[in-house]
């Protein structure tokens, strides 16, 4: 392959085919043909030839040997069946191409049922034009011709077949031989442009230098060759490879070149031919048939970078908001960046910009930083990839600012009634969290946003109830809180764009367990039982797994003991359990029991605790 002026061929051709998909690509009239020769004094080869054969035919090629005619041939070996052969053929390979007309020399000669013919033939080796059969009679070459005068077809086939129903006997004269082939074939495809990458593609305007891969291809006679062009002058010729005759205008073979062709370059936009501005490029792709595709296109250079410049001043609402001027005469502005850092630092950070109508537009975290002096640069890039960048306002001050840039506010919480960091409450009570807020002057802050957060312990049904308030005209905010579990309650807000985020901690709301005791009678005999049952409530609770470790509890004295042992209640939170008195009491006795629930855990309410006590008097024989 042979590539003049390679390096501008590529950037040009690359360019144009990149392009197609912008702009329709300009074809000749597909259609055109193109002369395959084989198993002729011009070429020996026979590489699209397809010989098949089974006992008793034999196809063989003797295109090299003149001993047998520089021939293709198909003789009989043996007793044959009705409707066995041996035969040559030659098939396009390519939707794109059909044969259009077949000239050769053959001998053709039928004998003892064997038929020897010539034929054209569809994809599925169906016959669609007889152009000879063979004689009973022994002949010389003959030359033998057809023309599709239309569409042509897929296949030409030579063929030796038995036609007798009831066999063919083997035959010594029965032949099909051919030589000098030449088919003509029509290519009904144009060549085609693949995909083009490479950074000359990435956009409607260009700078410096670019890279490019271009590639074009053929399905059929495949591609000859490739010429490019920028503003009209011829830069590249690029040779396809192609499989010719020497000394002819004739293909060896039907798919007479490389179907397709590859080629990289790194032009430089800067240089001629190119300009500023406006420049028409055009590539051609050939295929070996003489069908034609022009791929056109117009690309834009700009070497001119953005002027770019920071705002005058700070927003006093908005100080963390960062402001640049940005724009473009030429192809315009494609993207910006603003960066800071701690002045006499080197490295620079980035902060998520954005640009819109003329400006960039970021803001910075001013309390996330160690408070100090801060210096800033902006950097835009054009859609051509020029860069321009800058640490100045738009009159010349260096753009320096001190952090933080917000005003501090100040939030305080608590738990109500009494402010106490810890206060306890009854099971299934309500209680309340209140504060204010007020800014760093003790100015109180109206109408803000306030999130109440109550986080609760392990056992809990919810991990954390987030709510939102907003304070009053004086800054106050208030909230009730449920009943429920145990809990950590705390407020935050979040700030605004003039005032910094703030926490405080309300205290900790500790809520007391309740459990019920029954007795299934208040006055028992002695030797008889008694039934103890009731409930740990768990409201947004979970009872542990194996159920709420309790204590039945008896009084003696002053003194509470346990009964038995401890026992668990059942994973709803109920619990019975029985208990016989003993046949030695003299006289009546008045007891008092209760059930005393465990501090465990993962239970998320205060224990332990008791339930109220409960009398029962034994009564003696």
């Amino acid at each position: 392959m042979t590539l003049t002026r390679v390096p501008m061929f590529v950037c040009v051709a690359a360019a144009l085919l990149l392009f197609a998909a912008l702009s329709p690509a300009i074809a000749g009239a597909a259609g055109r043909t193109y002369t395959v020769v084989q198993c002729d004094p011009l070429n020996r080869s026979h590489a699209d030839a397809v010989l098949e054969d089974a006992s008793p035919y034999a196809a063989r090629s003797f295109c090299g040997d003149p001993g047998n005619d520089h021939a293709m041939k198909v003789i009989s070996t043996g007793r044959a069946q009705h409707g066995s052969f041996g035969r040559i053929r030659w098939q396009t390979g390519s939707p794109d191409l059909e044969i259009v007309a077949v000239d050769l020399k053959a001998k053709l000669r039928r004998d003892n049922g064997h038929a020897a013919r010539l034929w054209m033939a569809d994809e599925r080796l169906n016959e669609v034009a007889r152009i000879a059969a063979g004689g009973s009679d022994a002949t010389a070459y003959r030359h033998y011709g057809w023309d599709a005068a239309g569409h042509g077809s897929r296949q030409f086939v030579a063929s030796l077949a038995c036609q007798r129903a009831a066999g063919c006997r083997q035959s010594d004269t029965a032949k099909t031989w051919l030589r000098e082939v030449r088919l003509r074939v029509a290519d009904y495809a144009d060549p085609s442009f693949t995909t083009l990458d490479g950074t000359l593609l990435g956009g409607s305007w260009l700078r410096g230098s670019r890279d490019l891969r271009a590639q074009a291809n053929d399905a059929g006679s495949g591609v000859k060759g490739l010429t490019a062009s920028v503003n009209g002058r011829r830069l590249a010729t690029q040779d396809g490879g192609c499989d010719v005759i020497p000394g002819t205008t004739h293909a060896a073979r039907f798919q007479a070149c490389g179907a397709e062709i590859f080629s990289t370059y790194t032009p430089n936009t800067a240089d001629e031919p190119f300009k500023d501005g406006a420049n028409a490029i055009a590539v051609c792709a050939t295929d070996f048939a003489g069908n034609r595709t022009c791929d056109e296109h117009r690309v834009r250079v700009d070497n001119t970078p953005p002027r770019i410049s920071f705002a005058l001043s700070q927003d006093a609402d908005d100080p963390e908001l960062i402001r640049a001027a940005v724009s473009d005469p030429t192809s315009g502005v494609k993207s910006g960046q603003i960066l800071y850092r701690p002045l006499g630092q080197t490295s620079w950070r980035h902060l998520d910009t954005r640009l819109h109508g003329g400006a960039m537009r970021a803001r910075v975290d001013s309390a996330g930083n160690p408070p100090g002096t801060y210096e800033f640069m902006a950097q835009a890039r054009d859609v051509a990839g020029n860069i321009a960048q800058t640490t100045r306002r738009a009159d010349g001050r260096p753009m320096v600012l001190a952090f933080p840039l917000k005003t501090r506010a100040r939030l305080t919480a608590h738990l109500a009634p009494g402010g106490a960091w810890r206060l306890t409450v009854g099971y299934g009570h309500r209680s309340k969290v209140a504060g204010r807020l007020r800014d760093a002057s003790g100015r109180p802050l109206v109408g803000q946003r306030v999130t109440v957060i109550e986080d609760f312990g392990a056992g809990a049904l919810i991990d954390r109830r987030v709510r939102i308030v907003r304070t009053d005209r004086d800054g106050l905010w208030g909230e009730r809180l449920p009943a429920g579990p145990s809990r950590t309650v705390s407020a935050t807000y979040e700030g605004t764009t003039r005032y910094l985020p703030d926490r405080a901690g309300a205290g900790r709301l500790r809520v007391t367990t309740r459990a019920t005791l029954h007795l299934s009678r208040s006055r028992v005999r002695e030797g008889r039982q008694v039934a103890f049952r009731g409930r740990v409530a768990h409201l947004a609770a979970r009872i542990p797994a194996g159920g709420k470790l309790i204590e039945l509890q008896v009084k003696d004295g002053s003194q509470w003991h346990t009964v038995r042992q401890a026992f668990y209640t059942a994973p709803d939170g109920r619990y019975r359990m029985r208990y016989r008195f003993a046949r030695f009491y003299t006289s009546n006795v008045s007891y008092r029991f209760r059930v005393k629930v465990l501090r465990e855990l993962g239970w998320p309410y205060k224990a332990p605790v008791s339930s109220r006590a409960r009398r029962l008097v034994v009564k003696a024989r």
